[in-house]
């Protein structure tokens, strides 16, 4: 029997580049440095070092200030500085995660296991609206370790007072999120996507959380 639902943010129930590039574009109408390029093209070079967000953010800043000329370091360490402070309160939701999870949450304990840091992945739950559905919420900054490191899934399981064979994960990465569940003894699915190969190991794969609710019916 499946009492809990824990899940990934980014890339799972946050639109990580769609949030980046939102992100992205308020910021160069913040630094009048950067309006020596467009908002376009200013984006269009940060994302480009952002390595699908597993990059250092101080490092990808102070490569895209050197790409387009700018005034390098102290420009990169303000910009990062800015990103700390800022980013994640205009998050940028897939579609149907809110119904979804509103759905399940009637019917499961929902949990959320992210690294990164604290404050700015707490922003994107609250300014996405989707803080209420959490019972427990463990992010690596937080909890002292990160996925794939199994004692942070074990954090929330804990907090849901359920066992890892009475719950499922939701994820997009095989490494960090659907291997270390399995090894638990937890039910893994995958989030395809196009960054990573499917996992060897996986008891559902979806294309977007909408199905959710529908599969774990027949999960059993």
């Amino acid at each position: 029997m499946i009492r809990a639902v824990l899940f990934d943010l980014d890339e799972t129930l946050i639109d990580r580049t769609e949030t980046m590039r939102k992100f992205l574009l308020s910021q160069h109408q913040r630094f009048t440095a950067l309006h020596r390029h467009t908002d376009k093209k200013y984006v269009e070079v940060c994302l480009g070092y952002q390595e699908n967000g597993y990059a250092d953010k101080l490092s990808a800043y102070t490569l895209a200030c050197i790409d387009l000329n700018l005034s390098g370091k102290a420009l990169a360490d303000q910009l990062f500085e800015d990103f700390k402070e800022r980013y994640g309160k205009e998050p940028v939701l897939f579609p149907g995660v809110f119904d979804t999870l509103s759905t399940l949450f009637q019917i499961y304990r929902i949990g959320l296991v992210s690294n990164g840091r604290t404050k700015g992945q707490t922003a994107k739950i609250e300014a996405g609206g989707i803080a209420k559905f959490f019972s427990s919420v463990c992010i690596s900054e937080s909890v002292g370790c990160k996925k794939p490191d199994h004692a942070i899934f074990l954090a929330c399981l804990n907090e849901l007072s359920v066992p890892p064979v009475e719950a499922v994960f939701v994820g997009d990465n095989p490494q960090a999120d659907i291997e270390p569940a399995k090894a638990l003894g937890m039910r893994a699915i995958w989030l395809k996507n196009e960054f990573f190969p499917e996992p060897v190991m996986c008891d559902a794969i979806i294309l977007n959380v909408q199905e959710l609710p529908r599969l774990l019916e027949n999960i059993a």
